[in-house]
């Protein structure tokens, strides 16, 4: 009898990177634009408050992050936590999750505003698809969301989460 050696069946590997062309690549510069703007906004709105916490943020870089996922940066604050991340095609995203008690402490008017601005970022003036579609908004329940920034801040900063406090608006 003899033996037959075996051998082993191919397994593709798989790899995060996808290929994508040159107009998707145009298109995610232009949501990574928007995102910085849309985090810009957040900041702004957080100068309206007294209270230390409500003015604090933290900033995540997940390109730098050890633990490599879709995510590429997140700004995270009492009120929002605003993730920009890649789709498995390639297309970049903004996801907006709002926090539950923020809203039933402070009412809608705040995240109104905010969201007014978001979406005024995004939209397309000219009649063409632009970047509309990058926009998602969640909402995220109380306990879920707060856990994950307070935690953020309380973990301190690292190579690549960086907390920051911004100065309150003087009326």
């Amino acid at each position: 009898m003899q033996a037959k050696a075996r051998t082993a069946k191919a397994v593709p590997t798989q790899t995060q990177f996808v290929v994508i062309n040159e107009q998707q690549v145009l298109v995610n510069t232009e949501v990574q634009k928007a995102y910085n703007l849309i985090v810009d906004a957040a900041t702004e709105q957080l100068r309206k408050f007294d209270l230390t916490k409500y003015r604090t943020y933290a900033t995540v870089d997940h390109v730098k992050n050890e633990y490599k996922s879709n995510m590429i940066s997140e700004h995270l604050n009492y009120f929002w936590n605003i993730t920009l991340s890649n789709s498995k095609e390639g297309k970049s995203y903004i996801f907006i999750d709002l926090g539950g008690e923020a809203l039933e402490r402070f009412g809608s008017g705040l995240t109104n505003i905010f969201l007014r601005k978001a979406y005024e970022i995004t939209q397309s003036n000219d009649n063409t698809t632009g970047i509309e579609y990058a926009l998602r908004v969640n909402f995220r329940e109380a306990d879920q969301h707060h856990n994950f920034f307070y935690r953020r801040v309380a973990e301190g900063e690292n190579n690549y989460v960086s907390i920051a406090t911004v100065d309150k608006l003087e009326s």
